[in-house]
């Protein structure tokens, strides 16, 4: 896959993310549970293929992704397993961990987006 592909697939895999996010007023999901597979399918590929491309370029970026990524996983299970309260430290390290994500999924994006400009500038000198 291409740069920008690996890319698209990321954009692709945060929107679908976001709209399979939403609950009616019981907690319970309004979408479709293959659309909410399909995303979490997406991420993983994302995951592993930006992973891969960006390891020799920013390994740190990699690094974070990966593990930001396994940290809000287990994050989830543990809120979905367990009952906690209001302003439970686990919530609030859920909510630092999302932030943190979204940021390191945004810079690799833009890093994935722009590498085929500077690989090309290389070449040319």
């Amino acid at each position: 896959m291409k740069n920008k592909t690996i890319a698209i697939i990321g954009i692709g895999s945060y929107i679908l993310s976001i709209i399979t996010s939403a609950e009616d007023l019981e907690g319970n999901f309004v979408s479709p549970i293959v659309l909410i597979a399909l995303s979490g399918v997406l991420a993983i590929i994302f995951t592993v293929a930006a992973t891969v491309r960006l390891w020799k370029r920013a390994r740190y970026v990699s690094i974070v992704l990966v593990s930001s990524s396994i940290i809000l996983f287990v994050l989830s299970l543990v809120q979905e397993v367990t009952l906690l309260k209001y302003g439970s430290p686990i919530i609030i390290l859920s909510n630092a961990t999302k932030v943190i994500h979204l940021l390191v999924l945004f810079y690799a994006i833009i890093l994935l987006w722009t590498m085929a400009k500077f690989d090309k500038s290389k070449i040319n000198e």
